[in-house]
């Protein structure tokens, strides 16, 4: 087998040493569907964020502002709530508003003014994360249940809401969405027949997974939240939005080659402009998802789901992707992610760890991408000395 087939193998591979280490070191502490089910639900910000922040990656954007507008509108969507008396309904239409609006002012840093993406996101994350403490006035927003007048519905947060874990999606729906899934992984893989194996492993791994989770739905042993839901349905649809549309093929054109991308036809502008909306839509929505899941909203709250983010984006790239940013790797990326450190956690490993654990998983797939799926030292000296020489 060559290099670049043997590559995309390779992560996963190591992954599933760790996982199988874990089912023998832990046992049914770790081996339990509801428990990494769990781990989903608690992680879906993270998640949402991590899957905007692809979007970018793909077209070769870089957004730093995605968790702070996270936690601005997990202030806005308790606080439009419990301090200005709007209905649940308007204010979380205006925390998508404020979504939209922070990614408009994103591409027009980027593309209007030129300024690099990641020194205007990394200011415009700046003046978000500020508004959050202006409006908040640096402190906690925490509704008082005991006043009609200051509580957040209860189908938006509390044990019987939808962003709780105890409540649970219909089970004809999740198999419905499971069909959906097996249904395009299948699809890809017809269509990728002629691939090489590493390529075709994505779609039939996809859909072996969505089979085997059908059936633990259907035999009961396992619930699936709205939230969870919520978390496949964005990820299939960014998946056909970038795989079998015209916008998608331009956000992988204009990733890989800017100037041949122009010179095609893009417009490199317009889906810029696009990708900064989707990467803060989605950071909005997991604002929202996180002030349901805690209901409240604290200071900063989003802020440490970056570097977690990053490290599911850049794990989509050596997960059978060879190379590229995908979506399904990135959520799966993020899953891995999260139980490797959960396992950590179960093993008696503090917490405290988490964050090494995603720095290290960052570094190293940008190290493996590199070397395994980059372009060859030798060929790289053959280019400098053409260079040289010419």
């Amino acid at each position: 087998m060559s290099r670049a087939r043997f590559a995309p193998l390779v992560a996963p591979a190591v992954f599933a040493a760790i996982l199988a280490g874990y089912a023998i070191w832990l046992g049914s502490a770790f081996v339990d569907g509801n428990a990494r089910v769990l781990d989903l639900h608690q992680n879906a910000p993270v998640f949402l964020i991590a899957m905007g922040l692809t979007v970018c990656l793909i077209a070769g954007q870089f957004d730093l502002s995605v968790a702070s507008m996270a936690t601005l509108t997990s202030f806005l969507s308790v606080g439009l709530v419990t301090e200005q008396g709007w209905s649940p309904g308007l204010a979380l239409l205006a925390c998508l508003a404020v979504a939209v609006a922070g990614g408009l002012f994103n591409a027009f840093l980027v593309v209007r003014l030129q300024v690099n993406a990641f020194i205007a996101t990394l200011g415009s994350g700046g003046v978000f994360l500020g508004l959050s403490s202006v409006y908040s006035s640096g402190t906690s927003i925490i509704p008082d249940p005991s006043q009609d007048a200051g509580s957040l519905p209860g189908w938006f947060t509390g044990p019987g809401s939808a962003m709780s874990f105890q409540t649970h999606a219909p089970d004809l729906l999740v198999v419905a969405l499971v069909l959906v899934v097996v249904a395009s992984a299948v699809l890809v893989g017809l269509e990728r027949i002629t691939a090489p194996t590493a390529r075709r492993a994505l779609p039939v791994g996809g859909a072996v997974l969505a089979a085997a989770a059908s059936a633990l739905v259907l035999a009961g042993s396992v619930d699936i939240p709205w939230t969870v839901m919520l978390l496949f349905v964005v990820c299939h649809a960014l998946w056909v939005l970038l795989h079998y549309t015209t916008l998608g093929r331009h956000l992988y054109a204009l990733g890989g080659n800017s100037a041949a991308a122009r010179l095609a036809g893009v417009h490199a502008d317009r889906t810029t402009t696009v990708v900064f909306v989707i990467a803060s839509v989605l950071a909005g929505l997991a604002g929202i998802v996180l002030a349901g899941n805690q209901g409240a909203a604290t200071p900063g709250s989003a802020v440490s789901y970056l570097l977690p983010a990053f490290a599911a984006g850049f794990l989509s790239t050596v997960l059978f992707a060879s190379g590229r940013f995908h979506i399904w790797g990135t959520l799966l990326g993020g899953y891995l992610i999260v139980t490797v450190s959960q396992g950590l956690v179960a093993g008696g490993v503090p917490f405290t760890w988490n964050d090494v654990v995603n720095g290290l998983v960052l570094i190293g797939a940008v190290a493996f991408q590199s070397s395994f799926t980059g372009v060859p030292r030798r060929r790289q000296r053959q280019a400098r000395a053409d260079a040289s020489g010419s």
